[in-house]
């Protein structure tokens, strides 16, 4: 797949997953904020669990995902556990943190973690940047363990549309209800 940053054509390795199906891998990422689990055990089945991807938190953009999506569903009453995965370290971090100290979400880092397993993932999810350790945007909300929606944007400039994510997520009231 192919998206933009700005006018720079960028190469996505991997698939996105299909709707219906069950998350195909679920690492070992090391939590690095409001969690001392790793990824693989706190990804559950039950409910709603939301996975936000994010190819570098110190960016504004990156901040403003965090944020954005932590606070709509809050909004919309939507009860949900909330993984946020960066490309970057644990210090990376320390600005959204220092922004907003309220937020609940989990904070996931790839960084240290076994490259292998990483390449697994973003190619899991079809969001691994060619020829670089970087991530790009992506929301996955699953409900039960099922992905019902999916959102990888083309213009990776930028923060995501993430209030039309959930509207549009909120209105399949048969797979959300």
């Amino acid at each position: 797949m192919n998206v933009f940053l700005g006018n720079k054509k960028i190469q996505l390795v991997g698939k996105r997953p299909k709707l219906g199906n069950e998350l195909p891998l679920v690492p070992k990422f090391k939590g690095v904020h409001n969690t001392k689990q790793k990824f693989d055990e706190i990804f559950i089945n039950k409910g709603y669990f939301f996975i936000s991807t994010l190819p570098n938190v110190k960016s504004h953009a990156c901040g403003a995902e965090v944020y954005d999506l932590e606070i709509l569903l809050s909004e919309k009453g939507i009860d949900a556990k909330i993984c946020h995965i960066s490309s970057d370290g644990k210090s990376s971090w320390s600005e959204v943190k220092k922004l907003h100290p309220n937020l609940k979400g989990l904070e996931f880092s790839l960084d240290g973690c076994d490259k292998e397993m990483v390449q697994n993932f973003k190619e899991s999810l079809g969001i691994g940047v060619t020829s670089s350790h970087r991530l790009a945007h992506g929301i996955f909300a699953y409900k039960d363990g099922k992905l019902v929606k999916s959102l990888i944007p083309k213009q990776q400039y930028g923060v995501p549309n993430i209030k039309k994510f959930i509207n549009e997520l909120l209105s399949m009231k048969k797979k959300f209800t």
